[in-house]
């Protein structure tokens, strides 16, 4: 050992100088020949000496690099020659290499996709002109067709209204777009009818004020909504790549828009789908003066009243959000007083006064999917953060065995010369290659997972225009990540690294007998995180299987239901008791049908109306609530859906258009209404018109049954015979006409109810060719599409439980594997004195189990901390109930066990003649 302390101290002050010669390349040699015989000596095998020999030999010839080329470019040198040497280390250690990438592409790839999702939906800008200067009358949180918000800030904007405001000077330009697409049916002259798509309203002015030119023809013009203009459409790119096949001399012909004949003037750029991000979003953009033509029984554009529009703009120069509000918040009261005319109260003035408009940025669009999807997403990316801090955990503990294994070769390094610093930086450098492999491999799995997230989250809603190839912002993403993650799982082995004797175990491998509190340290720390992870899995899980298990109210299985749309076929109202009729008479015919009716809504299937109830001879105070769920059902609705009537009777062939009006209501609507008495017999009307009267007599108590919302109680709802007029009040005529056509049908099947889909597309395929099947499922379907973004959740959330906990027990696995070699000596020791293999096996597997103890003392806490924050998201779950993190701590507790076993079983079997020989 003195040689060769001398030979380093000799070799040291020629190299700093810069020589280089034959001489003390043999004098090397010679030394590591007296290494290995030593080493063999000692009881060291002949691979692990020349093992050893081979450190001293690369130490040496990397510090002579490094002397050589401190004459030029020293750092840029010094750093490619660290990461040559990390390179080769990777190279040399194939399963450790293997191990570490495959667990960090795993991580960096997870959270990259969930991010990829998060900046799609809730980041990026409107791929518009300046999107940064557009703003949104409103917040955008309504759709469809509203009435006036009195009292409130307005969201939606009728026509009239929409006018009034752009006259107001305080926009650049302002345009209007319908808050819903609607969806029509499109074909071009010579051909059938395709698939349903979604088509929406806009102002003639909504392309030039976003700032978004054709890809093919032009946009629309404010000439081209005009009453007197011609009908005219722009496509989405999607659409005419996608189904007309790129097809240029679609510019220019006419296609029919439920019979409507509109000329095609343009194709919308790629990327570009709108103000609002949306699965299935519109693939036909028509003018507002459309709507005359495709609903002309309901011309939303003449009805100051009916509020359907989202007013987006720019601002003019030099004024601020704030006078903005102010102003149209002035403009918009000014014109509700004069609209109201005579019929002005106290009452209204007051409601009108509280009135505002509040804008908010538009950049992001009409933010629908983002308010839908925001706590899942970040929840999501939350998840997967943790999960990526267990996966440098990992890598940390394994890095720091290795580090323990190559004491001898940074001392070496010390020995030449080389500074904490220096050996810091090379362990950096090794931990950074690692992990930007690991982040491009990472970005694979992102790629593909982006795409399977996206399939499986928006399954059955048609084209989602979220794009799964990373961009420049993902990208960013990753690399800040690796690296992150790199400094992570590298910095702490790395300065225990630096603190390596000069000379210490430069002749032997032997462990220093220090204890290892950092590994020890780290895998508590995974411990308590897989507890956390696993914990808000399982409340995920739970909380779907409670969705599932509820009673609906219905049969989710035997039921299908078939979307329908009359209006669109060109039928009016008074055609629709014949069509009926037909309907009934052919389905019930089809073989395996058990129970045809048809309905305005299904369950979860866009339901419902509300109206305001009143009860005769009843004025309720004007704070009362007195708003109900309202749909209009055929005769043998009930039966055919399976709702169960428990009081009266269900509507019949009895409830003609002559017959006395009547309702039947459910549980929660005779609960709230009449809280101590029976409802049958009470007469009740419908709409705030009706206050005081009704004409409407119950007839039938029915069970309560889910409609709209999964997670919460059925709501009170009405059900009107379809063929009985006079129910609605009578300002809302022009809706009860409306609600008078059916959209559904329900079949109830003896059977398998999917397997009747293609005779009931024939069936009505002969009674109307021109009335579509917009949609064909069951109410089970619908409900899993309802319970869709849980599903995700819950799915996501136990695949990131199951690799922490498979993480954290690999971990730990090779936590107490490193050990039970280090302590081979004293195990050996133990055996010789008298120890028993079930005593050596239960001592490490009680190590094992006092670490995970440890770390389930921590998680448990904040276990239960974690559902106490996601509580919003589930259902008929308790935060304080004990399975919430009891459950996940057994499990952890099991894998930790299962993960000590082995090393406990190779310990019990150790020979106490090798064990001492070896030590």
């Amino acid at each position: 050992m003195k040689s060769l302390r001398s030979f380093f101290a000799r070799l040291h002050a020629p190299l700093l100088a810069g020589q280089h010669d034959r001489d003390l390349a043999r004098e090397l040699e010679s030394h590591i020949e007296m290494l290995v015989e030593d080493n063999l000596r000692a009881g060291m095998s002949s691979e692990e000496a020349r093992r050893q020999a081979r450190l001293v030999l690369g130490g040496a010839e990397s510090l002579r690099e490094s002397c050589r080329d401190r004459r030029e470019f020293p750092f840029l040198r010094s750093l490619l020659q660290d990461v040559r040497y990390a390179l080769r280390l990777m190279r040399r250690s194939p399963v450790f290499t293997a191990v570490a990438l495959l667990t960090l592409a795993i991580g960096i790839g997870a959270t990259t996709a969930i991010f990829t999702l998060v900046d799609a939906v809730l980041l990026k800008s409107l791929p518009v002109r300046d999107p940064a200067s557009l703003v949104v009358l409103g917040d955008g949180r309504g759709t469809g067709v509203g009435s006036p918000a009195i009292g409130e800030s307005f969201n939606l904007f009728s026509f009239e209204l929409f006018q009034h405001l752009r006259a107001s000077n305080l926009f650049e330009d302002l345009c209007a777009i319908q808050s819903a697409t609607s969806q029509v049916a499109i074909r071009r002259a010579g051909t059938s009818a395709g698939p349903p798509v979604q088509v929406k309203l806009v102002s003639g002015n909504y392309f030039s004020l976003l700032g978004v030119n054709a890809a093919l023809g032009r946009t629309l013009t404010p000439a081209d909504d005009t009453p007197s203009a011609v009908p005219v459409a722009v496509l989405s790119h999607h659409y005419w790549t996608d189904d007309l096949d790129s097809d240029p001399s679609v510019i220019g012909s006419v296609i029919q828009i439920n019979r409507v004949a509109a000329q095609v003037i343009g194709v919308a750029p790629p990327g570009f789908f709108g103000e609002t991000l949306t699965a299935d979003p519109p693939a036909v953009w028509l003018p507002l003066q459309a709507n005359r033509l495709l609903d002309p029984e309901r011309v939303l554009l003449d009805q100051p009243d009916s509020h359907w529009l989202y007013p987006v703009g720019r601002l003019r120069p030099g004024i601020s959000q704030a006078a903005a509000q102010t102003r149209l918040t002035a403009a918009l009261q000014t014109w509700l007083l004069s609209s109201r005319g005579e019929t002005m109260t106290a009452r209204i003035r007051t409601a009108i006064g509280q009135s505002s408009i509040r804008l908010t940025p538009g950049g992001s669009g009409i933010t629908h999917m983002q308010s839908y999807y925001s706590s899942s997403l970040r929840l999501l990316l939350g998840i997967s953060a943790v999960v990526l801090l267990i996966v440098c955990a990992n890598l940390a503990n394994l890095l720091l065995a290795r580090g323990t294994a190559r004491r001898g070769e940074n001392a070496v390094r010390a020995a030449l010369g080389a500074t904490p610093r220096r050996l810091i930086r090379q362990a950096l450098t090794e931990s950074l290659a690692l992990a930007l492999t690991g982040g491009a491999l990472g970005l694979l799995i992102a790629s593909a997972a982006t795409k399977v997230l996206l399939a499986v989250a928006f399954r059955g809603q048609g084209y989602v225009p979220i794009e799964t190839t990373p961009d420049a912002r993902v990208l960013a993403f990753t690399l800040i990540l690796s690296c992150a993650a790199a400094a992570a799982f590298g910095l702490l082995p790395a300065l225990r690294s630096a603190n390596t004797g000069l000379f210490s175990r430069i002749k032997s491998p032997a462990l220093s007998p220090g204890g290892f509190g950092l590994g020890n340290a780290l895998i508590v720390a995974q411990v308590a995180l897989s507890v956390v992870v696993l914990a808000t899995a399982g409340s995920f899980a739970r909380s779907l299987a409670k969705m599932n298990s509820q009673h609906f109210g219905f049969d989710r299985e035997q039921v299908l239901v078939a979307d329908v749309d009359p209006a669109r076929a060109g039928y009016d109202y008074n055609r629709l008791a014949g069509l009926y009729q037909r309907l009934d008479t052919r389905l019930r015919a089809i073989p395996g049908v058990e129970n045809v009716s048809w309905s305005r809504y299904s369950p979860f299937n866009r339901c419902c109306w509300g109206e305001d109830i009143a009860i005769d001879g009843y004025i309720p105070p004007e704070d009362e609530d007195r708003d109900a769920l309202l749909n209009r059902v055929s005769g043998r609705y009930f039966e055919t859906v399976g709702t169960r009537v428990l009081a009266g009777r269900a509507i019949d062939a009895r409830d003609t258009a002559t017959s006395q009006p009547v309702a039947v209501v459910t549980q929660a609507f005779a609960r709230h209404f009449f809280p101590h008495e029976s409802p049958l017999g009470k007469r009740i009307g419908v709409g705030d018109e009706m206050k005081g009267r009704g004409n409407i007599s119950i007839v039938g108590v029915v069970e309560d049954a889910k409609y709209a919302d999964v997670g919460t109680a059925a709501p009170p709802m009405v059900f009107l015979p379809f063929f009985q007029k006079a129910l609605i009040a009578p300002a809302d005529r022009t809706e009860e006409k409306e609600h008078n056509f059916i959209r559904t049908i329900e079949i109830r099947s003896r059977g398998n109810a999917a397997l009747l889909g293609n005779e009931i597309r024939r069936a009505l395929a002969e009674i109307d060719p021109d009335m579509p099947i917009v949609e064909m499922n069951t109410i089970g379907r619908d409900v899993d599409l309802m319970l869709n973004q849980q599903n995700v959740i819950s799915a996501l959330a136990g695949f990131f439980g199951v690799l922490a906990l498979t993480l954290t027990a690999v971990g730990l696995y090779g936590l107490m594997s490193w050990l039970v070699e280090r302590r081979t000596g004293e195990i050996g020791m133990r055996a010789a004195l008298g120890a028993r293999r079930g005593e050596i096996a239960t001592m490490i597997l009680r190590n094992t189990l006092a670490r995970c103890a440890v770390g389930v003392a921590i998680g448990v806490p904040a276990a239960f901390a974690a559902v106490r924050l996601i509580r919003s998201q589930l259902f008929e779950i308790s935060p304080s109930d004990p399975w919430n993190a009891l459950g996940p701590a057994l499990v952890v507790i099991i894998a930790s066990a299962a993960a000590g076993y082995l090393p406990a079983a190779r310990a019990s079997r150790i020979e106490p003649m090798k064990a001492l020989k070896y030590e």
